[in-house]
């Protein structure tokens, strides 16, 4: 629940600290002063080592799917599309991790999973029809299904987490994680946004301070706990409070509108999440794809 609240306010924090800071640059800092945040955790109990080429796999999906490109995705697209909306749309995750493992694992959907794509595909449509979004605002329209891709780009992430073999725990590997998503970041930083300002403040401070150390540093580490120890099926239970925080938060701290498509797109893409994910587990050879390591 902890997680769930963290990450639901951070996209009102985010949405607030483009105010203050270029995306990109924005996104370094992110990543800086996480990695800087779990170097201090780390180092002084000797747990920072170089990590076993059997990790490299992970480290990198994670790194360069789940953080250097959803901490990007969020920070340009949050720039159009509101922060309550753009939670949602990121956290159809669960229902593309039952149809990666149909496609992918041949695991079998249920009825219930079936049955939560289709109503979470329904609300997306919902939510992208011009009656919600100007689809005369390139921006607006690119940003939306850029949320909805970093969603598919997640659920890859979580399945290989829970299937991948670790050697070390994911603190030991969250330094090597942030410093892989940073490198690429930070160089088209440096390439993009040369001399752009920050208008840097107590309100700056406190944002990058919440989007680092706590949304970064220690929501990933969580989720990927989460996600190792429970399955991304199981997992993904947890996480469902996450757009629900989301919307409220945008409406309450953002004052955002949410007209009647809003809502029943919302509610579509809620209520497929909860029939792909609220159900007993699977069994035999399906839970076998979305449990056993690899």
């Amino acid at each position: 629940m902890l997680l769930s609240l963290v990450w639901g306010v951070h996209w009102v924090v985010v949405k607030e600290g483009l105010r203050y800071f270029p995306p990109l640059a924005y996104a370094s800092l992110r990543l800086a002063t996480a990695l800087l945040t779990m170097l201090a955790i780390l180092a002084p109990g000797r747990h920072l080592r170089r990590p076993p080429r059997e990790d490299a796999p992970v480290i990198l999906s994670v790194a360069l799917l789940q953080m250097a490109a959803g901490v990007l995705i969020m920070n340009f697209a949050l720039q159009a599309v509101p922060a309550g909306r753009s939670s949602v749309l990121v956290y159809t995750m669960p229902l593309w991790v039952a149809a990666l493992l149909w496609l992918r694992f041949r695991a079998a959907p249920r009825r219930n999973e079936l049955l939560g794509l289709a109503l979470g595909v329904v609300g997306i449509v919902i939510l992208v029809n011009p009656s919600v979004i100007d689809w005369g605002v390139p921006a607006e329209l690119a940003g939306t299904l850029a949320l909805v891709g970093n969603g598919v780009l997640w659920a890859i992430v979580t399945i290989h987490i829970r299937r991948h073999h670790w050697r070390s725990s994911p603190l030991d590997l969250q330094p090597w994680m942030l410093l892989v998503a940073l490198l690429p970041v930070l160089a088209a930083t440096l390439l993009v946004e040369p001399g752009r300002a920050i208008r840097w403040g107590p309100a700056a401070v406190a944002v990058l301070l919440y989007s680092g150390p706590l949304a970064t540093a220690f929501a990933f580490w969580a989720s990927q706990s989460i996600t190792r120890s429970l399955g991304p099926i199981s997992s993904a239970m947890g996480f469902l409070a996450t757009p629900v925080v989301g919307l409220l938060a945008g409406a309450l701290l953002l004052h955002e509108q949410l007209g009647l498509a809003d809502l029943a797109g919302f509610g579509l893409v809620l209520a497929g999440i909860g029939a792909a994910t609220l159900l007993p587990a699977r069994s035999g050879a399906a839970r076998a794809a979305t449990s056993e390591p690899v």
